[in-house]
């Protein structure tokens, strides 16, 4: 029954509504409406009772301002179950005061507030908007202009879903939850029966095509039905490592400006269709392959996470005076951004939540814990330099941490600003080093194997060889993601768990020793890839197991440090300088007769490394060997690299894998090898064992055994490669670790042995590894085919039948391209053959790649009419390449894959 309406005049009054959290996590709502003198009258979850009305009578909370608050009963994945309160309350308050403007801050209340304040003739979004923002389904009925394929699945039609009539992979979505919980990709029929009855019963749920793009936001002021602001934010989230969505980072505005014409339009029609009025809208976007802006979610309510933040310190002005001057009927405007803020939230090693330190920049990481404030952060001036402004920590010390399948799981997020994207992407990823997140992970019993770095062929043979759940691999987050590879304890049963840890952090080891707990039952620490030597050092040394040695292992790392080692030590090596500009390599080259060899010091697979003649442009080569990279493997850790200039020799060149135990070396083994005879020495062919005299062998088995000595190696597997110029063994550079492009192969054939179970015999302290016989010789050949789209492949059937074929791995498909060899990672693919010797292995090898055939498209820049189609055998014999490497792109032991360091061209150097 309506109440009478109280004698006298009313006082002026607005409804915020939402969880109580969210609305007092925005004070300037409450800050705007108590300034204006407006009674502030709060709707929100009656689950918040006790916390809000504590706080309501603290003077020094942002609820001191709140006059009434109503708690209402529902459930945000009901639909409607929260609107009998909601209109209750607003009944009530109708008759007590003159309701000036009512708004949702937080996800749950949005459709109620539209309807009462539709209902008291306040600005609103719209009937329809407010209905349909709350819907997932409901924006796919309204918007199919904008939508992937999508199915909307009824709790009564799941059992009649057929998973076989499904397009894969998709997204599967509740149509009302918020903060991306319950969403997760699939891959396949097998695994969607089992994902919807894990829903309750009373959802109705999306399942729609995956959109792979990138993520946006797009966040707008609307007044009258007209966009007075709007700007895209972008995204990064989870998805691109994991079957979940989760938000790891937002920039404001978006540091990718060319998808803003696209996205803003594609944002302004969506809006029209929905009829938005008054309000401000925050809509998800991704733009897929094939160039369209598609829509993920629309919200008509304050964007999550730290977005309000951001904006205040790319504008300098808060975006909420704004929403409530349009609440209320007042004509509103927005600066544009004048620099770049990001938030970034880190991704942690499951455990309980032990502490989180800053280093370096000042500034201390505020515990706000699951309900506590966030401090005001901003605003910025436009001239400021990038800065670090917070650190802040969401979960209360001792909270056990999972993985990341909702935004409630995040734990750690930091904001920093720039006048640039460039000085913010910088600013970044030293915030990212000094940030440890310390967790006391629940590590299983069964782990005895720590596995720093991940290597796919690794994993397999210790599928083989170890019990189900003894491995921990420690990988970097920004590796995880590049590779996909979250669920790595699904694909291999030796893995007990994969942890993102900070497992390259050359510049501070120290860190993975805090962020990893030292498993109960241990027993070796295995470096797998070249950046993850130095930790991999570091963790044994602290938890007491062989190892490289933390010094020898950093020596290895940086070719700069090996060579100062090395000096005055009897080994060989060519003239070289630290390189920090082009002309000081023209100047080196110039007194070194016209040639040289510029390199990175601390790279991999011959990436960056030229070799240069008289007549080769020393700029350009400059440019391209700073530049090189490859974030795919290697975390964005604030850059160090160090590059070298050296002397060109000119000799064959070989290289030796020693296994060395507590400082003494016993197996040895020496690899012949071919490089392309170009300006990058990308190695063409391995064979096992080099036929070389017996003096030239003990030559090199006696320069290894004064490496180990100078350098402090202790233990593990070295692989350094030399020129024999003039007959003299001269060391071109060394690795802590296993070697790459299939030479672990060829010694496995070679001897009849198993060259990872011999590492781990020594890194487990079992004793040392002595000479082994050869059996029989093993010889690998690389495929570097002609650069383009690939068009076909043919002969690898009739290559992998051929005589003493043992293997053969192309990743060179129709549909891909084809680049030219610069690196290891370009190479199109391997043969490895066996044969009484070397010569014997070698043919071998040399006629089954001859069989295949990869015939390529026209590369860009080239003429039309040029013959692209060349066969491997004819690559081989034109260039006269071989060597032992990974093949770009096949799913090739990384370990392997990761040399450290140059090659020489056909021998010269």
């Amino acid at each position: 029954m309506d109440t009478q309406t109280a004698p006298g005049p009313r006082p002026d009054a607005f409804i915020l509504t939402g969880s109580f959290l969210v609305v007092c996590r925005a004070p300037l709502y409450l800050a705007e409406l108590a300034r204006r003198g407006l009674r502030i009258l709060l709707i929100t979850p009656s689950s918040w009772r006790e916390e809000a009305l504590a706080a309501a009578e603290d003077p020094g909370h942002p609820a001191h301002a709140i006059d009434e608050i109503a708690f209402v009963d529902g459930d945000v994945s009901r639909d409607n179950s929260y609107l009998p309160g909601v209109l209750s309350a607003a009944r009530r308050w109708r008759d007590h005061y003159r309701i000036a403007g009512a708004y949702a801050v937080g996800e749950t209340q949005v459709e109620p507030t539209g309807l009462l304040a539709d209902a008291l003739g306040l600005r609103t979004p719209g009937l329809r908007a407010t209905r349909a923002c709350r819907s997932k389904y409901l924006q796919r009925w309204y918007l199919p202009e904008f939508s992937p394929v999508s199915l909307t699945v009824p709790p009564e039609a799941r059992g009649s879903l057929d998973p076989a009539a499904v397009r894969y992979p998709v997204v599967v979505k509740p149509a009302g939850r918020h903060s991306s919980s319950g969403v997760e990709t699939v891959t396949g029929p097998d695994a969607l029966p089992a994902l919807l009855r894990s829903y309750p019963g009373h959802e109705t749920v999306l399942v729609e095509e995956k959109v792979d793009g990138q993520e946006y936001s797009v966040e707008s002021l609307v007044q009258d039905g007209r966009i007075v602001f709007s700007s895209a934010t972008r995204k990064t989230t989870t998805d691109s490592h994991a079957h979940t969505f989760v938000e790891l980072a937002h920039t404001v505005p978006s540091d990718r400006p060319d998808a803003d014409p696209l996205l803003l339009d594609a944002n302004r029609r969506m809006l029209e269709a929905l009829g938005f009025q008054d309000g401000i809208a925050h809509a998800e976007w991704r733009i897929g392959a094939d160039g369209r802006a598609y829509l993920m979610e629309v919200a008509a309510r304050t964007p999550g996470d730290g977005l309000c933040t951001l904006y205040e310190l790319a504008t300098g002005a808060p975006l909420e005076p704004e929403i409530v001057r349009i609440a209320l009927g007042e004509p509103a405007a927005y600066p544009k951004p004048a620099r770049v803020a990001r938030q970034v939230y880190l991704e942690h090693v499951p455990g309980v939540l032990a502490d989180v330190r800053v280093r370096g920049f000042g500034v201390e990481p505020v515990w706000v814990g699951e309900g506590g404030l966030w401090p005001a952060v901003g605003p910025a001036a436009p001239a400021d330099p990038p800065t670090l402004r917070a650190v802040l920590v969401h979960r209360d010390r001792g909270t056990a941490l999972g993985p990341l399948r909702s935004s409630e799981d995040r734990a750690v997020s930091f904001f920093v600003d720039a006048p640039t994207a460039a000085e913010l992407d910088l600013l970044e990823s030293r915030v990212r080093r000094a940030v440890t997140v310390h967790t006391e992970p629940d590590v299983p019993d069964t782990v005895t194997h720590v596995l720093v770095g991940y290597s796919p062929v690794m994993l397999a043979k210790l599928d083989e060889q170890l019990p189900a759940g003894s491995v921990l691999v420690l990988e970097e987050p920004a590796v995880i993601d590049a590779r996909g590879i979250t669920a790595l304890a699904e694909r291999h049963p030796c893995v007990a768990a994969l942890f993102p840890a900070p497992s390259q952090d050359e510049a501070d080891p120290h860190r993975v020793v805090l962020a990893v707990p030292r498993p109960p039952g241990v027993r070796a620490v295995v470096p797998v890839v070249e950046y993850g030597v130095v930790t991999a050092a570091a963790l044994a040394e602290a938890w007491g197991l062989p190892g490289a040695g933390p010094q020898a292992a950093r020596v290895l790392r940086d070719k700069g440090l090996l060579r100062a080692a090395l000096a005055g030590s009897g080994i060989a090596q060519p003239d070289w300088a630290v390189a920090e500009s082009a002309g000081q390599v023209a100047a080196f080259r110039a007194a070194h007769g016209g040639r040289c060899v510029l390199k990175p010091a601390n790279r991999q697979a011959s990436l960056g490394v030229r070799l240069l003649g008289p007549a080769d442009d020393i700029d350009e080569a400059w440019a391209g060997t700073t530049a090189a990279d490859e974030p795919a493997l290697r975390a964005p850790y604030e850059e160090t690299t160090r590059f070298l200039v050296e002397q060109r020799l000119s000799g064959p060149e070989v290289s030796v894998e020693a296994v060395v135990h507590d400082g003494e070396v016993g197996f040895t083994n020496i690899t012949a090898k071919l490089v392309q005879d170009n300006g990058h020495p990308v190695e063409t062919g391995h064979t096992v064992p080099a036929a070389l005299p017996p003096s030239l062998a003990d030559a090199l088995r006696e320069a290894v055994a004064r490496l180990v000595d100078t350098t402090g190696f202790r233990s593990g597997v070295l692989h350094s490669e030399w020129i024999l110029a003039d007959g003299t063994p001269h060391l071109v550079e060394c690795a802590g670790r296993l070697p790459g492009g299939g030479i672990t192969v060829l010694i496995d054939l070679a001897y009849g042995t198993d060259i990872l179970r011999s590492l781990l015999h020594v890194l487990t302290g079992a004793g040392p590894v002595g000479p082994l016989p050869v059996h029989r010789a093993a010889a690998a050949r690389f495929l570097i085919a002609p650069p383009g789209v690939v068009e076909t492949v043919t002969g690898a059937d009739e290559a992998r039948a051929a005589p003493g074929v043992a293997e053969l791995h192309l990743s060179a498909a129709p549909g891909s391209t084809v680049h030219s060899a610069t690196s290891s990672w370009e190479r199109a693919g391997l043969v490895i053959a066996t044969g009484e010797d070397a010569a014997e292995a070698g043919r071998r090898a040399e006629h089954a790649l001859s069989l295949v055939d990869i015939r390529t498209g026209t590369p860009a820049g080239t003429d039309a009419g040029t013959d692209a189609d060349v066969s491997a055998g004819a690559r081989v014999e034109e260039r006269a390449v071989i060597t032992a490497g990974t093949p770009a792109g096949t799913d090739a032991d990384v370990s392997a894959g990761t040399h450290a360091g140059t090659r020489a061209d056909g021998g010269a150097r």
